[in-house]
């Protein structure tokens, strides 16, 4: 079958049954791919991971087909579902990375303030920190942490042009405070050397 053939196909399946024959065809092909130049060869349990990769791809590729979010092939079958599988295994190396980062030490009078007098004072250190910051990140943080408003919220309020930018822009202002205190995080790029 051809490309064109099994796409089609799949647009017209209502079930599992019919992705088999996609999963036939491209299955091999793409764990080769996916093992051989995607997934880290420290990554335990390659084979595994990479099975499931391509079983989300090509669920993923069957959701696309059927809701007319892919109506022609710009590339090949396969080029495409490497292209989904591997940009779920970067999502999940990202989500990895978040939540097995290293933590940063913070001093001990700011882990365990030994009275309500010493917790009121860094309080105020910290009250402190961040207006120094200016009133730009003032109210970012202001309103993303101690409001707890949403990105799309915050955005809205403060003037940026979309939830992502109001992120970016917390993620700077936390560097600084996080500068602030002399605490800085690592990441795998200064680890490389870029």
């Amino acid at each position: 079958m051809s490309d064109e053939d099994l796409l089609a196909a799949l647009r017209t399946a209502e079930d599992a049954a019919g992705l088999e024959p996609v999963y036939l065809k491209y299955r091999e092909p793409c764990l080769r791919y996916l093992i051989g130049r995607v997934i880290s060869p420290d990554y335990p349990n390659r084979q595994e991971l990479a099975a499931e990769l391509f079983t989300e791809a090509l669920i993923i590729l069957w959701e696309n087909a059927r809701a007319d979010r892919l109506v022609e092939l710009t590339s090949r079958l396969d080029t495409y579902l490497n292209a989904i599988a591997r940009n779920l295994y970067r999502k999940l190396r990202r989500r990895n990375r978040e939540i097995y980062r290293d933590p940063v030490e913070l001093p001990e009078s700011l882990v365990t303030p030994a009275s309500d007098d010493d917790a009121e004072l860094i309080r105020q250190e910290i009250h402190q920190k961040i207006r120094a910051l200016g009133p730009r990140c003032r109210q970012l943080l202001t309103h993303f942490y101690f409001l707890q408003l949403d990105w799309t919220t915050c955005a809205e309020l403060l003037g940026y042009k979309n939830a992502a930018s109001a992120k970016t822009n917390k993620s700077k202002c936390m560097r600084r405070l996080r500068a602030s205190y002399g605490l800085t995080r690592k990441t795998e790029k200064d680890e490389r050397g870029r």
